[in-house]
Order: structure tokens, then sequence, then C-alpha cells
């Protein structure tokens, strides 16, 4: 047990060496520290990869010096400390292991300390009739001194939570007080200043209502060594005590802290990340405390912690609707800015068309002129024979080439006009789009801010890709199943509700008339070589010639228009 508090305090001085850079450059603010756990939740996978290769390695100690029960007792202890707050069915299992060894060393001391533990597991995963049970079998007079506090206080954080877990004031006061009573035992007995005496102190105090004076024990116990789970612990409980005296962004960097020491040493209960999203999403960060919940709960699921789960349950589901609400506000927002931009295209269009009406007229004038010319020609060829009829043919002949003059410069107008409207819609476009950047940067709106922060272009790329799916089904409603008749059995492809694959993708936008690679691989956001590869494996599954295939695809009927019934 010594040789296990060593080993965990060495792990919070190291988490906490790990740690500080990262807090430093933060400047001790929320958000640094919300930044540092977020790395750490990144990094969770590879927490729990060394948490169990650390647990392999005592089970190699274990086997190796089985038959020594001193030795296998040693080793069922640390797998249980391991597992404890790691996984419940495991610490309920190498706990039993450790009962077992204990009364068969008939060792009164070591049956003692196996039975709180016992009940640790047990409380720990909400069996808390189960637990208590246990504790009662315990016989203190077989304790050591910090046997004897760890049994005092479990007693005392059992009653608490189950006063919590009912809540109902006829079964709350009643536990609360067999609670303080606990408390007050492990004050009577430690000297003032202790680790444990201070423990008690606090938790009594905090448990009584009176932050005030719960504030101070908190205070001296950081300072004081502990374990990483009493560190998160009571992280946790001064942030909450910070928390009902108005002192918000201290109590959430507290509460952040202890949530960074859970995760990075895989500890599952996770009670802080769930305070922590409590927190966060009353502060209006539906988008961290969304994170933080899932996370939570995938921890809860993993360790088996039944009153967590329950209690993670009934919170999630409001975090995840705000997060709806959130998105579905995005989307109105995205949905006017695209009215905005398709109104400006097509007051363009409008314009263009105009224009090409002007320059349909103005080439009927050409030809009209073309046609003059000729007349006048013929008119010169006639008018040859006398003088009198040649000046007034020539001066016609001016008259019709300053009207000819005259055309040409309309004509040219025109064009200049056509392309000058067009220019100054286009400039007007790329205005408005450096008008927007300006804005998100200068951040004028806020609301406008929020969005452009919250824009995911991958997100948005796989809703429009969803959204393409859920259409061509629509239209294509037999598409898979008549896709997968140019396969053998073996071969087809099978999919789940309205989500295409991507080969099926690719061979849904040929159907739809967009063949070209390019073309393909730009939508889909993929190398023009990765969409050949894709068309090309699929060609040599199918029994149809490659060269047949995309016509067969391109036969593939659209949904049938259902006759109307007379009402």
């Amino acid at each position: 047990m010594l040789r296990g508090k060593v080993l965990n305090i060495v792990y919070i001085v190291m988490a906490l060496v790990v740690m500080q850079p990262a807090i430093s450059r933060a400047q001790q603010t929320t958000d640094g520290l919300l930044r540092v756990l977020n790395k750490v939740l990144d990094s969770k996978e590879k927490i729990d990869q060394a948490k169990v290769a650390e647990i392999e390695k005592i089970k190699k100690g274990l086997h190796a010096n089985y038959a020594s029960l001193n030795a296998r007792y040693d080793n069922y202890e640390k797998l249980f400390d391991a597992y404890k707050s790691f996984v419940h069915d495991s610490a309920y299992f190498y706990c039993k292991k450790l009962d077992e060894v204990a009364y068969q060393l008939k060792d009164p001391a070591r049956i003692n300390n196996a039975k709180v533990n016992m009940g640790f597991v047990l409380i720990s995963a909400g069996m808390f009739k189960e637990g208590l049970d246990t504790l009662s079998r315990v016989n203190t007079r077989y304790l050591n001194e910090k046997q004897h506090f760890e049994y005092f206080f479990l007693q005392a954080r059992s009653h608490f939570d189950i006063a919590d877990y009912d809540k109902i004031a006829d079964y709350y006061y009643p536990y609360s007080r067999e609670g303080l009573a606990f408390c007050d035992s492990i004050i009577a007995t430690h000297k003032p200043g202790s680790y444990e005496y201070l423990s008690a102190a606090g938790l009594k105090a905090l448990r009584s209502g009176d932050y005030k004076a719960a504030l101070e024990p908190y205070q001296q116990i950081m300072r004081l060594p502990q374990t990483y789970q009493d560190s998160a612990v009571n992280l946790s409980c001064l942030s909450y005590i910070y928390y009902v005296s108005k002192q918000s962004d201290l109590s959430l960097q507290l509460l952040t802290k202890a949530a960074i020491i859970d995760n990075m040493h895989g500890t599952k209960e996770s009670v802080a990340l769930t305070n922590l999203a409590k927190r966060l999403y009353e502060d209006g960060d539906t988008k961290s405390a969304f994170l933080y919940i899932h996370n939570a709960i995938n921890d809860a699921n993993f360790y088996g912690a039944r009153h967590r789960e329950a209690q993670i349950s009934s919170i999630l589901p409001i975090i995840e609707t705000e997060k709806i609400k959130g998105m579905e506000k995005e989307r109105r927002t995205l949905l006017v800015y695209a009215a905005t931009i398709t109104s400006l295209i097509v007051v363009v269009i409008v314009f263009a068309v105009i224009t090409a009406r002007q320059l349909k007229k103005l080439r009927i004038a050409d030809e009209l002129i073309v046609k003059k010319n000729n007349d006048l020609n013929a008119a010169n060829e006639l008018l040859l024979s006398t003088n009198q009829t040649l000046d007034q043919a020539n001066r016609s002949l001016k008259h019709m080439n300053s009207k000819l003059d005259e055309a040409n410069m309309i004509k040219d107008e025109y064009i200049g006009n056509f392309f000058t409207i067009n220019s100054g819609y286009i400039e007007k476009i790329d205005r408005l789009k450096r008008s927007l950047e300006k804005i998100s940067k200068d951040k004028s709106y806020d609301e406008l801010a929020r969005v452009i922060n919250r824009l995911n272009t991958s997100y948005d790329r796989e809703n429009l890709s969803d959204s393409f799916d859920k259409v061509f089904l629509n239209l294509f409603p037999n598409f898979v199943e008549d896709f997968n008749l140019l396969f053998d059995a073996e071969h087809q492809t099978q999919i789940t509700g309205q989500v295409l694959n991507n080969e099926l993708r690719i061979f849904a936008l040929i159907r739809l008339g967009i063949d070209e690679n390019e073309t393909i691989a730009k939508i889909l956001n993929y190398s023009v070589n990765t969409i050949y590869t894709y068309k090309t494996k699929v060609k040599n599954r199918s029994f149809v010639a490659n060269d047949e295939f995309e016509g067969r695809i391109m036969q593939i009927k659209a949904l049938k228009e259902q006759p109307v019934s007379a009402s």
C-alpha cells in the first residue's frame, strides 16, 4: 500500500511536469487550460494503452510469483489499485482474488483491508446497498491508521452519494447526517493540519453548506502531497466552493485542471469532466460541452458506473438539443448568404440576356447595312451615265456611310456596355466577398463572427455528400439494387440507410451525366487518380465488359411518376 501511494504521488508529479509547459504558455487562463484538456483527450487512446501495458507488467509479476501467497496478495492489490478507477469488472474480480488470498493467509488485517477495497469498488459502480453491507462487516480493530482513515472517509462518501442519488428529503437528510458523523470521527482521531483532518473538515463544511469554512481546509490540502485521484477530487471540491462564491472563472480553471488530471491517468469515472460539461453548457459554450459530455458518457460506459451513466444521460439530451439548435441557426444564416449571392447572380444573368438581345439587334442592323451597300453599288453602276446622277448617288452613299458608322458605333457601345455591366457585377460580388472577409476578420458583428468561427468545410462537405445521397436515392430509389445486378452476389455492395459509399457516389454522378474524371474529382474532393482507381476497381469486379459498364449505368431508371388517384 505504501509503495502504491508513493507511485501515485510520483504519477501526479510527472503529470504536473508534463502539464506545466502548456499551462504556463496558456498563462493559467481558462481558454488555455481547455486547450490543454483537449490535447489530453486527443491522446486518451495512448494513455489507456500505457495503462494497460503497466497492468500487463503487474500480471506478469503475478504469474512469476504465484506460488507465494504474500507475493500473490501484493500483486492482486496492485492490480486492484490499477483497475479501481479504470474498469469496474476487473477491479471487482481482483478484489475478490485479494479477499481469497487474505483468507488463505488467515491475516485479519488483510481480510478487513480487502473488504474496504470491495466496498470502494461496489460504491464506485453505484451499488450502494451492497457496498454499505460490505463495509458493515469490516472489523476496524485490524486496520492500520491509513486504512482506518480510508474506511471512515469511504463511509462518509458513500452516505453522501446515496443522499445525492435519492434526493427525496426523507432519505437525503438521514444519509447526510450519517456522512457528517463519519467526518466527525475522522476529525476526532487525527491531528489538526494533517491531510486526513483537513479532508474530513473540508468535506463536512462543504456538505453542510458552510462554503466559507470549507475554503481554508481545501486551500491547505492543495499544498500537501497527495495522489492524483485525491488531487482531482480536491480540485473539484475547491472549484465548487469558488463557484457558489461567484468566482466563476477561477472555479472553471480548477475544474478543468481536475479533468486534465483524471484523463491523464486514465480515470474513467469522469466526474470532473461531467461537471465541466455542465458548467460550459451554462456559460453558452455548447460546442465544448458537447465534446466533454460525450467523453464522459464513454468513460462511464467503459468503467461500468451505473449511477454516473444515469446522471450523464440526464444531461446529455439537453446539451445535444442545444447543439442541434446552434447548427440549425448556422444553417439558416448560411441560407441567407446563399440567397443573397444567388440573387446577385440572377441579376447578372438578366443583364446578360438583355445585352445578348441588343447584340442580336445589332447583327440584324449589320445585315441591313450589307444589303444597302449592295443596293448602293448597283445604283452607282446605274448612275454612271450622268454626273448629276453620280453626284446625287455619291451624296446618298455618303449619307448611308454615315448611317453605317453610326450603327457600328452603336454596336461597339453595346458590346462595351455588355462587358462593363458584367465586369461591374463580378466586381460587386468580389467586393461583397472581400467585405464579408473583412467583417469576419475584424469581428465587427458578433453573430457573423460566431458563424464564421464555426464554419467547418469538412463537416459542410460531409453534409453536402449526405444531401446528395438522399436526393439521388429519392430520384433513383432502385439505383443500388440495379447497380448490384451488374455483379455476382459476392461482389455486390450493401448500404445503410440513405448513405452511399464512395464507389456508389462516383457512379451516381456518372448517371447524372457528369462523366469526366476531373469534374467528379472536384465534386468529391478526391484526386483524379483516385477516381480512376475506384472506377477501374468496380468495373473489374463486374461481369459486364469494362467498355459497356458506364452505358449500363446510364440505363438505370429514375423514379417513375405514380398516377394521381381521383379524390
